[in-house]
């Protein structure tokens, strides 16, 4: 059975310090090398949601999950050695994702809300996810996840590349996905013979419902009225 460390609890508390502090370094917008590193930042984690998103449908494959919906969301993961190095993998990178904020402060832009609270819960949301089993539903939001940030870092990297006209779009999948996850959460909660991490399901929804109301309004504020 996988075992994982208990300071992954304190995840929000870790990412309150690490802003704590980073909000007292003077942004640089126009150094060179941060840029470099911006790019190359959003390039690795790009190719690792790629690598992720593979790995964990190869493991969805061998754990016949896509048999049906109930099998989706509710049969366990065939654990071995392999389906804890990605779910490790997954915890981890949330961590990597706080270069985002980093990135965001050094070029001077403001943290909003979104990237803030976003950022604050994602890797306690997956810690939640592992605590005494992995969660079968797990393969919902870690697939989606990493399918949106494969397109959505590429963007980040190259801002004027050919994604760059379908960056609304990029928005409107994000959206989506939550609403995926949601649909996926309330699916196997509800049905009994779904033997679910009811933990991670909680504070899964309660969650992904709080990202969904805060992605719509981005979308709103940037694609929407803008239009008006």
């Amino acid at each position: 059975m996988l075992r994982y460390h208990n300071f992954h609890f304190l995840y929000p508390l870790f990412y309150i310090i690490f802003v704590n502090y980073l909000t007292k370094i003077k942004p640089c917008p126009n150094n060179s090398l941060m840029i470099k590193y911006r790019k190359y930042h959003n390039i690795f984690l790009s190719v690792l949601s790629l690598y992720m998103l593979i790995g964990i449908i190869y493991e969805g494959y061998i754990s016949n999950k896509y048999n049906s919906l109930y099998s989706l969301c509710c049969t366990k993961f065939n654990e071995n050695k392999n389906i804890n190095f990605f779910v490790k993998l997954f915890l981890y990178s949330k961590y990597l994702e706080w270069g985002d904020t980093l990135f965001i402060h050094l070029s001077n832009k403001p943290i909003t809300n979104l990237q803030y609270t976003h950022h604050l819960t994602t890797g306690f949301l997956v810690y939640c996810n592992f605590i005494d089993f992995i969660n079968p539903n797990l393969y919902v939001p870690y697939s989606l996840n990493c399918l949106v940030h494969v397109f959505m870092y590429w963007y980040f990297a190259f801002p004027k590349g050919f994604l760059g006209k379908y960056k609304s779009f990029i928005t409107k999948s994000q959206i989506l996905q939550h609403i995926i996850v949601l649909f996926s959460i309330i699916y196997s909660q509800l049905n009994k013979n779904c033997n679910v991490n009811n933990i991670g399901n909680i504070v899964g929804f309660i969650l992904y419902s709080m990202y969904l109301i805060y992605f719509i309004l981005f979308y709103s504020k940037n694609y929407i009225k803008n239009k008006i």
